[in-house]
């Protein structure tokens, strides 16, 4: 999510009533490929809406830009807090690799500022086109079955996973019990929400990267995931015809002996009923 500017300048003035430090770290500034105007960084609204200085420490990266293997990049900010981390780095893991140093600033010694610039924009324009291929097949495979807002920047896709077909059971889902298990079985690799919060509770939200894949496997992955998410939609109508779901614990349902989803199944193309014997089968 990104700030609005008037949620930053409000956040600028509190650092400064409340004298705290502004942590801003903005790993894929430089992948920014959406066509409104992007929102100034605190950094650079520091000195426009402050009397003074000193309050942002702001983080930047060349792994995204230049290669993910060189794990480089840099830091500005108030003199005082940047000597006080080389200090720090310097007495727990000495340095980046010397070798990854210099390649960096030769590589932006012999660009300069307007090369550099270039080089960013060539590289948001590949993740831009990788974009639209992710955006195209989740809404081939996903609508309905996920929600999401197209992304305008970095080489992510952030949606919520609708897991449950009564849309009052909507948000009580957790992706990692899809994720981990029925889409892991079907070869779809992906990260399920609760692994970047941080008190680690339930979320129907996934993270999905589009930034290596090649076309035919992002169709190939998301056709997987819209089956997976069929077939619990189906435990999920099994269970409750047995009177035995919870949304909260799905798992206390023993699963049908047999799922037939496919790819391209739908749940009304699945038609299923449940017999006397407590079997789902095709009608």
């Amino acid at each position: 999510m990104t700030a609005t500017l008037e949620r930053r300048i409000e956040v600028l003035k509190l650092a400064r009533e409340h004298d705290f430090i502004v942590l801003e770290d903005d790993p894929y500034f430089y992948l920014y490929y959406g066509t409104a105007p992007r929102t100034p960084s605190y950094f650079s609204l520091e000195p426009q809406i402050l009397p003074e200085t000193g309050r942002v420490l702001r983080f930047d990266s060349f792994s995204k830009v230049l290669s993910a293997g060189m794990r480089i990049g840099f830091a500005s900010g108030p003199d005082p807090i940047l000597s006080a981390i080389e200090k720090h780095t310097a007495t727990s893991n000495l340095q980046v690799s010397s070798l990854t140093q210099v390649i960096a600033a030769k590589l932006l010694d012999s660009w300069g500022y307007e090369g550099f610039k270039t080089h960013t924009e060539r590289v948001s324009e590949f993740y831009r086109e990788k974009r639209d291929v992710f955006q195209a097949a989740m809404v081939k495979y996903l609508d309905g079955y996920a929600e999401w807002v197209k992304p305008e920047a970095g080489m992510f896709f952030w949606f919520k996973l609708n897991l449950t077909s009564g849309s009052d059971l909507k948000d009580t889902g957790d992706s990692e019990s899809v994720i981990r298990t029925t889409a892991f079985e079907k070869g779809v690799l992906a990260l399920p929400g609760k692994v970047f919060l941080p008190n680690g509770n339930k979320t129907a939200y996934v993270r999905a990267s589009f930034s290596l894949s090649p076309e035919a496997d992002v169709y190939e992955a998301l056709s997987r995931l819209r089956a997976a998410l069929i077939e619990v939609r189906v435990l999920e109508r099994f269970c409750l015809l047995r009177g035995s779901f919870n949304p909260r614990k799905p798992s206390i349902c023993p699963e049908p002996p047999s799922l037939l989803a496919s790819p391209d199944s739908s749940e009304d193309e699945l038609g299923l009923t449940l017999t006397s014997d407590g079997l789902v089968l095709p009608l």
